[in-house]
């Protein structure tokens, strides 16, 4: 199905907005009281950030940009497999105690899943993450079998974390959403091949609703399927681009915008945080221009703004 592009950021904005009905401790919402009794709504009291946001900062000075990111009011961070790059899990997990942030949620790569899984999960257990995405999938692995057998990964390495107290996810980008003929998408293939005991899934909205998906609708099939979404705004006319074969660090320079710069009506999103059940709420800017403070805090301040 094919929107315009009004239509396809307010389905961006009922996706975000199913996935912000957690009530977890990860990112549970609360009524803000106010004078007469009355109510504002809800608000997302835990906000997350995606590491990889401030990747060019952690090469300079690791520990500095983890004081940044707790100063500007972060709750947690979700690590990403740059982190473990050039410290193991024990000094990551010392870092990020010093600088007051815990990473309940990680990426975790394919390739660690299918080739170092005991290593992977050592990993989590020692940093207590609660939940590892994978991230990406390569190009010349995303035809129709390879998704179904990406699926049955996913259940086998699902099954052996689960046993040890980590489970497994799957976060989007756009091409899970492309048509691999028929109709079907490599994301029907991965919800509807794997055991949802075993695999849940982040929902990157930028991604989704630059995919010409109907994220609400996406939610309400696979009901419960989302444990984690990516928070990230949009502005102007990516599809235009899309069709001049605009690549992928194209439109994330010309389009991705901090949360509350662009066109998705995040509050509209989180009006509807009675249906989805989602866990943790993660600001995320694959390319956020300096000063990083002030990108990050501005998407902060802005999700912690809103009320629905």
């Amino acid at each position: 199905m094919i929107y315009n592009r009004r239509a396809m950021l307010t389905l961006g904005a009922g996706a975000l907005a199913l996935s912000a009905c957690g009530k977890s401790d990860g990112g549970a919402t609360e009524d803000i009281p106010l004078k007469g009794g009355k109510t504002a709504g809800n608000m997302i009291r835990k906000v997350g950030i995606q590491t990889y946001t401030l990747r060019e900062a952690m090469d300079v000075d690791f520990s500095g940009t983890l004081k940044m990111i707790k100063d500007a009011g972060y709750d947690y961070v979700e690590l990403n497999e740059r982190n473990y790059a050039d410290r193991t899990p024990a000094e990551l997990n010392t870092a990020l105690d010093l600088a007051g942030l815990p990473s309940p949620v990680t990426h975790m790569s394919i390739e660690t899943i299918r080739n170092d899984l005991a290593s992977g999960i050592l990993a989590a257990k020692t940093l207590g993450i609660e939940i590892a995405f994978v991230p990406y999938i390569a190009e010349e692995e995303r035809g129709l079998e390879h998704w179904k057998a990406h699926a049955r990964t996913l259940n086998s390495a699902g099954r052996v974390m689960r046993d040890e107290g980590v489970k497994l996810g799957y976060h989007n980008h756009q091409f899970e959403f492309d048509d691999l003929g028929g109709g079907t998408t490599a994301m029907q293939v991965l919800m509807d091949n794997t055991d949802p005991d075993l695999v849940c899934f982040e929902l990157d909205i930028y991604w989704a609703v630059l995919g010409k998906v109907d994220p609400v609708e996406l939610i309400r099939r696979y009901s419960g399927r989302f444990k984690a979404c990516h928070v990230k705004d949009m502005s102007g006319d990516p599809w235009a681009a899309i069709a001049k074969d605009a690549s992928y660090p194209e439109l994330i320079r010309d389009y991705m915008v901090n949360v509350g710069e662009g066109d998705i009506d995040f509050e509209r999103i989180f009006a509807l945080n009675d249906i989805s059940g989602m866990e943790y709420f993660i600001a995320e800017h694959d390319q956020p221009k300096a000063p990083y403070n002030k990108a990050i805090t501005t998407s902060l301040n802005n999700i912690r703004a809103m009320r629905f």
